[in-house]
């Protein structure tokens, strides 16, 4: 048998089994190179036999091939593996005691539908095969008698399977994934908290861990602290047609903020621009970058540290950034309609839409409501002395320490010139205080620069508040009316400007009030709603 090059199939209690040649004299020198060890090729395959002296040879027959093979003597066994480990291919016997190869297929499809399972059988004919597929969704029926090249075949085939039904998974997964987290990208957030969560999600779509994501922006954003918890990457801007600024970064780039790109050494620059140019994603040598593009407009690119070779991947990756490029052009266009392009705080139309907002939320809530009202002490000194550009860095300034003294729930604007306004939700007459207090002390030691030297930074603020809320809201008119809303903002608003004037009529440099607004009487058969 050696010199023709079969396998010797002694005969066992459950049919025809057979033995894997080791040396060239028992199979041929050509079987011998065919099972020498082939390279891992990271596939488990989970064998199923009651025959130990099955599980000893066709084992080492698919080790050979470079999988890794579990073994169970028992349906009971495997179902505990199948369980508890991940298996690509499960090769079963078709008759062991206790459970059978059917009865463990049947188990097994309940927590894993897709696993591709192959049916092995010692008595040709047992089973009718193409019944015995359809019945038991499994993907194939070897008959041992047929031999190692068949079963090999059949594996081949059922891991080829496995494999595609992998990258579906991948496919549908990655996704699911996107589509959970659109919400977060599309929602209403400041651009910089938007950009290093593109990076976060980026990572944990792919798990890559150096990544940075350019973007060509309308103005410079505000440097913020970064995470040090981040994988690594960072978010760059293009401040015009040459100049990358990095703006969000993590991992080994968290340092690297708010310098050119070019600093970072990295000596794939021209291939980086060449994406953002093109439009099209770039595979670099240990690199990838995917351009961000709305239409025929640039928005910025994505670099991931990282090769993405996988066509399933780089489809999910365009998905993912066609969304991020959406999200951020939104997220810019509507920074630009409701931000003060000067200090970076909300524009006046903005806040007079979230006061009336906010008195909707504290009539209903019945929580406390309070307004500031901020005007610069000398701003025409300022300006005077130093020019409009020393009186921009004052407003700046201003603006800044609003941002550093407030809370993220508190809506900052600037009202119209030197004059700014805080909407302080949930804070009653101490707690607008205790805010006017703190910012009061901030600007204790802030200067502005004028041509003889520095002018200190000096503020007023007028302080009012809408106590809690006791009406009884089911004797209140439906819908709620919305000018009685309005109404009521506005007369806030005209408390705390009167507290204002006091305060700056008493030598400025601190505040007044607070001034308490009672809640108006409801109207009547109030008709328009909100």
């Amino acid at each position: 048998m050696g010199a023709c090059g079969t396998f010797p199939l002694p005969v066992t209690k459950k049919g025809i089994s057979w033995r894997v040649p080791l040396t060239g004299a028992e199979g041929g020198e050509g079987l011998r190179q065919r099972y020498m060890q082939q390279p891992k090729t990271g596939r488990t395959i989970l064998l199923v036999d009651d025959s130990r002296e099955y599980l000893e040879t066709t084992g080492k027959l698919l080790e050979r091939e470079g999988h890794t093979v579990l073994t169970a003597a028992s349906g009971e066994e495997a179902l505990a593996i199948a369980k508890e480990k991940r298996v690509d291919l499960m090769l079963v016997d078709y008759f062991m005691p206790g459970m059978t190869g059917e009865d463990l297929v049947r188990q097994v499809r309940k927590f894993r539908p897709y696993l591709q399972i192959i049916i092995q059988t010692g008595y040709a004919g047992e089973q009718p095969p193409r019944e015995l597929l359809k019945r038991l969704d499994i993907q194939g029926y070897y008959d041992k008698s047929e031999g190692p090249e068949k079963l090999l075949l059949w594996v081949d085939a059922g891991l080829k399977s496995a494999y595609f039904i992998e990258l579906l998974n991948k496919s549908r997964q990655g996704l699911k994934y996107i589509l959970n987290i659109t919400p977060d990208l599309h929602k209403i957030q400041p651009l910089q908290d938007l950009l290093t969560g593109v990076l976060l999600q980026i990572s944990g779509l792919l798990g890559v861990v150096h990544s940075f994501l350019a973007v060509v922006p309308g103005k410079p954003l505000p440097e913020q602290e970064g995470d040090p918890e981040l994988a690594g990457g960072f978010l760059v801007m293009l401040e015009d047609d040459t100049n990358l600024i990095v703006q969000a970064a993590t991992g080994r780039f968290s340092e690297m903020k708010r310098i050119d790109l070019d600093q970072l050494g990295l000596g794939n620059m021209q291939e980086i621009r060449e994406a953002l140019k093109t439009g099209a994603i770039q595979i670099l040598e240990t690199a990838t970058v995917i351009p961000l593009l709305v239409g025929e407009t640039r928005i910025g690119l994505i670099y991931l540290d990282y090769q993405v070779t996988d066509s399933q991947e780089l489809e999910l990756l365009q998905v993912f950034a066609n969304q991020a490029a959406v999200a951020i052009q939104n997220t810019r266009l509507y920074h630009m309609a409701t931000e003060d392009k000067l200090t970076g705080l909300f524009a006046r139309g903005f806040f007079e839409q979230c006061l009336i907002r906010e008195v909707r939320t504290a009539f209903r809530t019945g929580r406390d409501l309070s307004l500031l009202m901020i005007d610069l002490d000398g701003m025409k000194t300022i300006n005077d002395t130093g020019g409009h550009q020393a009186g921009d860095e004052a407003l700046v300034m201003v603006g800044r320490i609003l941002r550093e003294t407030t809370r993220s729930t508190d809506i900052t604007s600037r009202y119209g010139g030197d004059e700014f306004a805080v909407i302080l939700p949930c804070a009653n007459p101490e707690g607008a205080v205790v805010a006017a207090n703190r910012i009061l002390e901030s600007l204790k030691d802030k200067k502005v620069k004028v041509n003889n030297g520095f002018i200190p930074l000096r503020c007023s603020i007028g302080i009012s508040t809408l106590p809690e809320c006791d009406f009884c809201l089911d004797e209140a008119p439906r819908p709620f009316p919305t000018a009685y809303f309005q109404e009521m903002a506005t007369l806030l608003t005209k408390k705390a400007d009167a507290e204002l004037y006091r305060a700056k009529k008493n030598g400025g440099s601190q505040y007044s009030g607070p001034a308490v607004l009672p809640w108006q009487p409801l109207p009547r058969g109030e008709e328009d709603g909100e």
